[in-house]
């Protein structure tokens, strides 16, 4: 009994050393092999050179390398490649420690060494890689960017050290000069004004007012240029390349401000059409209709969709805050009443708003010229606005449908053969079923001269709905209905040409166009 318990000791520790081993061995190989978890496929222009885990820092790992490599050539090395690491998933994919990576990222920098070379100052926008001679001809080729900014003389280009990994990467960014920052100064204070939050600045304008204070606009208002700064990232870092792979700096500053198209999206807002869509963002209806596979310019959009447009733009933009001060009529936000008993078709104006005059200082931010961004600083209001009070209905009101299944429309609503038509017509067999078009409570369903066995249903919101020329009625007076509920057979009873449907709609006791009204 003892020897087998023994044995059985024996075998479950062995057991559990094989597991423990075989759980080592699975994560050693792991690190060496991808068996489906996320790791990282690193490339320098746009070629692969690696696959490394997900935990390994590739930007440490190319510092390394750049170290390593400078110290055995004793010289300093190219910067002018792009590497990127991007996760993927792929099964089997075999994977590179940090040492062996280091020694890959050295063999692929060692290609990058250039034996005839200068050095120069790059300048990276997104894609757009500049070489100048001097730090003073890379502030040269930003100011001349930024002199196509109106006010742009207040601000100067500055190049300050980033704080990175990367040994001398400097960042290029605009300051206002010393008349700049004297002009704003004399503005008032627009920093304490957009963010005070706590009273509105129009409020604080009328209460001075109030108290017998002057309204003195050189100390309230803030005017003129009040920022402006690159949109872009601009890096500026120190490099060695090719002799004579210099850029010039008139071309340069041509090529990052000519414009350039690229994708964006675009969400669909109310009262949209192809072709204020591409006028507002300066492209064409053919342009539109060929990303997003239309085929036709009249093709309907919906509020919320998303279209793909293509939009101008260049490298490098300027965003310029300004302060602007002019006078509007302008009208309060109405007061709205809740009626939870109505439709939200419904509304009553109550009480009647009147129109004020005002002069505003607003904040605009534009970019290259185009406003982005418009906000009230402060106001004075010269003549008050009155608001309007209103009452409007909550209550969403019914839908209507089609009354049949298929069917062929015949005949429209409005006047025909010398006579109204105050319905529509869709042809279809005898004995197709017909539905209630809304819910509601049935109030005819009997022969009724021309209309034949028909049935009328009375809704909700007061509207009516009309089902004429049957040949059986499913439904009597009284009775309560659902939308899309059976109430009658198709015929051709009453004054009729043919087997069909008429159907009629009445809002307030008139016959409207149903087909404005059917949801389907």
């Amino acid at each position: 009994m003892q020897k087998r318990m023994f044995s059985g000791k024996i075998k479950g520790s062995a057991i559990a050393a094989g597991v423990f081993l075989l759980l080592l061995v699975l994560f050693c190989v792991s690190r060496e092999y991808s068996f489906g978890q996320a790791y990282q496929s690193v490339s320098v222009d746009g070629t692969v050179v690696g696959y490394v885990p997900q935990d390994l820092d590739v930007s440490v790992a190319f510092c390394e390398a750049r170290r390593a490599l400078a110290t055995e050539k004793d010289e300093k090395l190219c910067m002018d490649y792009v590497w990127s690491a991007d996760t993927e998933k792929k099964p089997f994919v075999r994977l590179q420690g940090e040492e062996a990576f280091q020694e890959t990222l050295k063999s692929v920098l060692q290609e990058k060494i250039i034996s005839d070379k200068e050095q120069v100052y790059t300048v990276a926008i997104g894609d757009y890689r500049g070489n100048f001679k001097t730090l003073e001809d890379v502030e040269s080729f930003l100011d001349q960017v930024k002199d196509h900014t109106e006010g742009a003389e207040a601000y100067q280009t500055t190049v300050r050290t980033e704080n990175t990994h990367m040994s001398g990467l400097l960042r290029a960014q605009l300051s206002a000069t010393a008349a700049g920052e004297n002009a704003i100064d004399g503005t008032g204070e627009a920093e304490s004004f957009l963010s005070a939050g706590s009273m509105s600045v129009s409020e604080k304008v009328l209460a001075e007012e109030t108290a017998g204070s002057d309204f003195d606009v050189t100390q309230t208002y803030q005017t003129g240029v009040l920022d402006m700064k690159f949109v872009e990232q601009v890096e500026v870092y120190e490099n060695y390349v090719a002799q004579g792979n210099l850029s010039d700096i008139a071309k340069a500053v041509e090529e990052v401000t000519k414009e350039k198209e690229s994708n964006k999206i675009y969400v669909v807002e109310s009262g949209d059409c192809l072709s204020v869509i591409a006028l507002d963002n300066n492209t064409t209806v053919a342009s539109i209709m060929a990303l997003n596979g239309m085929e036709s310019a009249d093709a309907i959009i919906r509020d919320g969709q998303e279209l793909i447009i293509a939009v101008p733009e260049p490298d490098l933009k300027v965003r310029v805050t300004k302060g602007e001060v002019y006078e509007e009529d302008y009208e309060e936000e109405p007061i709205i009443i809740e009626n939870n008993s109505w439709y939200t078709n419904q509304e009553v104006v109550r009480q009647e708003g009147t129109t004020g005059h005002r002069e505003r200082n607003d904040v605009v931010v534009y970019e290259n010229g185009v406003e982005t961004n418009r906000e009230l600083l402060a106001e004075r209001v010269m003549v008050p606005s009155t608001a309007a009070v209103i009452e409007q209905g909550t209550v969403i009101p019914p839908t209507y449908i089609k009354p049949i299944a298929g069917g062929h429309f015949t005949s429209g609503f409005g006047r025909r053969w010398g006579r109204m038509h105050k319905g529509v017509d869709w042809g279809c067999p005898v004995g197709t079923t017909v539905y209630a078009s809304c819910g509601g409570t049935v109030i005819q369903a009997s022969y009724n001269g021309g209309y034949g066995n028909n049935v009328v249903i009375s809704h909700p919101d007061g509207r009516m709905t009309r089902y004429a020329h049957n040949s059986k009625l499913l439904v009597k007076v009284g009775q309560k209905v659902e939308q899309g509920e059976p109430i009658a057979l198709s015929g051709s009873t009453g004054r009729s040409t043919g087997p069909h449907v008429h159907f009629e709609i009445y809002i307030n006791g008139a016959a409207v166009n149903p087909l404005k009204y059917i949801s389907n």
